[in-house]
């Protein structure tokens, strides 16, 4: 910029205010100035003269309603808010006589805010804010909050905060008034030294002696300028060539913006709500408790009981389907082959295992003792990855194992009622042979279900009581002559899905053997009504838990509500220092979803303690690793959806407005 040429020029300043009964009151009118850079500026007059609508113009945080302002030559009406709010951070610097600081952060924080704002980097924001208030020798005081500070000290951190982006020009409403004579020396020779160094000063005051010390002196009446001594050309033209001092770059892009506005909403969090609003935060932090709580709750008994029915289900057997070949004529329609479970496990979906059934009644014999039992040859077919090689529980040493089938061993697992018959008490069958129809066998365990038939007795209990169990292969070669099985038991991943898996498995043998010679059964009319019964539950219950939380939401807004009414000064002095509407925006809604998150992360800690509380009552609940997401999800979609009306209405306040509540 040219050294001749004005830093601001105001040409016909005009600004009116509706009044009480909405008759206009005139704040300013036609009022007409040049400022060039280093003067030292004072404006007096009588209260009510317009002097600080004149500032605040100055200032950018309220438009003319007529005139032009320009800035280093630029039409000032022609920038948007963001374009004014950047304006603010980059040339202005405030100080006011009740020093404006934020009360719940400390000196350095306060000094350090515009350079957030700016986007400046941690380090080189700090190391500045640092080094301002030690020149102005509060070094020993950068960790303490206002509160703890004189008059004297709070007005030289504001003064400190005022030159962290440079502060080109300083706007300073009566920076005195409120200061005792010693303090207001100190101030005021501050500020002349930063007009000596560079920095355009503007001065408001009521005090004849202070205006007295100033290079050039305005005052204004009603409104319109009456007097103005002009620039002092002589201090004027050595002030002009001094060169405010070097701030660091800011950052720039998405990455810098967001890291921009993380800083600044967490020090607003910790400060206002976690600092000296902790029943508010607490308040917040509960409302969203309860409804996470409520939804992850419901949801986990609705999954619970889904699970409980599903598993009484399979006891009964309706997780299985069972393929057998029709008869026709005394002979076999179609031959189910080991092929045909190998098929079936590789190419249905839904299925988990299958397993080949042969057996027949065959004679075993220890010692001199004999009967008959049902030899079954043992395999299982498992492709999938998450399903394991099946084995029937045993209460006494181990089932057949995967290498017995492959190397044809001749091994055998009894069940109990065999043990009882065949072998004397106090016996330990593990490590007997037995003869399977003469030939030897080793027992290698006992298959439990002892109390079960013994609690459930019914016809056919002696035959499933006797029972033994072979390598698949090894029955086929030794004792049956064939692998052509009996038949074929499929089990289901999911048994609300019978439907759709005997279709497929249809499907599939009409497609291999040419012909439907077979005939596929399974059992529990209700598998077909547990898909149905999940849904519900899950809808019922689920929307109890909604509506919980849309209650927690609505306090979650009330509570952001209460909370901007409380903080509009703060907001007032944000905007001041330079903070655009999308910034204040974006801290009061980081400050929702972050309460929000830790109140979804107590509600999901809570439900989990809960669920293991009725768990002792027999109450089925049952917790998915999805649900933690889900109760994240439920918790930042509340506080983001339900804090944004209080955004909102924060970011669109008046900065003249909000400076001027006193809260």
């Amino acid at each position: 910029m040219n050294a001749d040429q004005p830093l601001i020029e105001l040409d016909g300043i005009g600004r009116r205010y509706k009044g009480k009964r909405g008759a206009p009151v005139i704040a300013l009118e036609a009022v007409t100035l040049r400022f060039h850079a280093g003067e030292f500026v004072c404006i007096t007059g009588p209260s009510g003269s317009g002097k600080s609508t004149l500032m605040n113009i100055l200032g950018c945080l309220d438009t003319p309603d007529s005139g032009s302002y320009r800035f280093a030559g630029r039409e000032v009406h022609k920038l948007s808010s963001d374009g004014l709010a950047w304006l603010r951070r980059k040339a202005f610097g405030f100080v006011f006589q009740n020093y404006s600081l934020l009360g719940s952060v400390t000196a350095r924080e306060n000094v350090e805010m515009p350079g957030i704002y700016a986007g400046l980097a941690p380090a080189p924001r700090r190391t500045r804010a640092l080094g301002l208030l030690a020149a102005l020798g509060l070094k020993d005081r950068i960790g303490h909050r206002p509160a703890a500070l004189s008059g004297g000290e709070q007005q030289r951190v504001s003064i400190a905060r005022a030159l962290m982006n440079g502060g080109s020009v300083i706007l300073a409403d009566e920076p005195t008034g409120s200061l005792d004579s010693q303090n207001g020396e100190q101030v005021l020779q501050l500020l002349e030294e930063l007009s000596e160094k560079g920095h355009t000063v503007v001065l408001i005051t009521h005090n004849p002696e202070i205006a007295a010390r100033a290079g050039r002196r305005i005052e204004l009446r009603d409104g319109r300028v009456v007097a103005d001594s002009g620039p002092a050309d002589e201090r004027h033209g050595a002030r002009a060539t001094a060169e405010p001092p070097e701030v660091p770059q800011p950052m720039i892009g998405a990455l810098a913006r967001l890291m921009q506005a993380i800083r600044s909403g967490a020090t607003s969090l910790r400060a206002n709500l976690l600092g000296t609003k902790r029943l508010r935060a607490a308040l917040t932090v509960f409302s969203i408790l309860l409804g996470v709580w409520a939804v992850v709750t419901m949801l986990s008994i609705a999954e619970g009981v889904y699970r409980y029915t599903v598993s009484q289900v399979d006891l009964l057997g309706a997780d299985q389907v069972e393929i057998a070949p029709r008869r026709r004529e005394n002979e076999l329609a179609i031959t189910l082959t080991l092929e045909d479970g190998w098929a079936i496990a590789n190419e249905v979906p839904n299925v988990r295992r299958v397993v080949p059934r042969l057996d027949q009644l065959l004679p075993i014999r220890y010692g001199s003792k004999s009967i008959e039992a049902t030899v079954e040859g043992y395999t299982a077919i498992t492709i999938r990855p998450s399903a394991d090689y099946y084995a029937p529980q045993v209460e006494h040493g181990q089932f057949i194992a995967r290498w017995n089938n492959v190397n044809y061993h001749q091994v055998a697992v009894i069940s109990w009622r065999i043990q009882d018959d065949l072998m004397p008490t106090g016996v330990n069958p593990v490590g007997q042979y037995v003869l399977v129809n003469d030939l030897p066998f080793l027992v290698v365990g006992v298959l439990a279900g002892r109390e079960y038939f013994a609690e459930v007795p019914d016809w056919s209990t002696e035959r499933k009581g006797r029972r033994v169990v072979v390598p698949f292969h090894t029955a086929a070669a030794l004792l049956h002559g064939t692998e052509n099985l009996r038949s074929l038991d499929i089990f289901m991943q999911d048994p609300t899905q019978v439907k759709a898996t005997e279709s497929d498995i249809r499907a599939l043998l009409i497609r291999r053997h040419g012909s439907e010679g077979f005939s596929i059964a399974y059992r529990g009319e209700m598998v077909e009504q547990v898909g149905e019964i999940r849904a519900a539950l899950w809808l019922g219950l689920g929307a109890i838990g909604g509506i919980m939380l849309l209650a927690g939401g609505m306090g979650v807004m009330a509570i952001m509500l209460m909370a901007i009414a409380e903080r509009t000064r703060e907001i007032g002095i944000r905007m001041a220092i330079g903070a655009r509407r999308r910034d204040i925006s974006e801290q009061f809604m980081l400050e929702a979803v972050t309460l929000a998150l830790v109140g979804g992360l107590l509600g999901l800690l809570a439900s989990m303690t809960s669920g293991t509380l009725m768990r002792l009552f027999d109450i089925p609940v049952f917790f998915s690793p999805w649900m933690i997401i889900v109760a994240l999800v439920c918790a930042a979609g509340t506080g983001l959806v339900f804090g944004t009306i209080p955004a909102r209405r924060a970011a669109q306040m008046d900065p003249v407005t909000a400076l001027s509540m006193q809260n």
